[in-house]
């Protein structure tokens, strides 16, 4: 999960895994609470925005973070933040689904 703050810093926040949503019926899930400041985007992805052939995960990771930041810092949406995002995945040759959710506080 990254952290996009307005004036161009972000941060990756980890979480703790689980299954598969959908794939073990009785399956627990942690929990957490985050306070989202004004003006900042918690941006959630899967694997295949941040991760390629070319790409690692941490250099994925940073990479979505600081696109994240700058769109946030530019005054951007949540859709056009998240457009920002994928189209950098795009570039990196992907072979997994890509998904991207976003969540702005303004």
């Amino acid at each position: 999960m990254l952290y996009a703050r307005d004036d161009g810093s972000h941060s990756i926040r980890e979480l703790p895994g689980g299954p598969v949503l959908g794939v073990l019926p009785d399956a627990d899930y942690s929990e957490g609470t985050f306070t989202l400041d004004k003006d900042a985007a918690l941006v959630m992805v899967t694997d295949g925005v941040v991760e390629g052939p070319a790409l690692t995960l941490d250099a994925g990771l940073e990479r979505a973070g600081t696109l994240a930041a700058q769109a946030v810092h530019d005054g951007l949406n949540a859709e056009e933040t998240a457009d920002r995002i994928l189209d950098a995945a795009v570039t990196v040759d992907h072979l997994d689904d890509v998904a991207v959710l976003i969540i702005r506080r303004t």
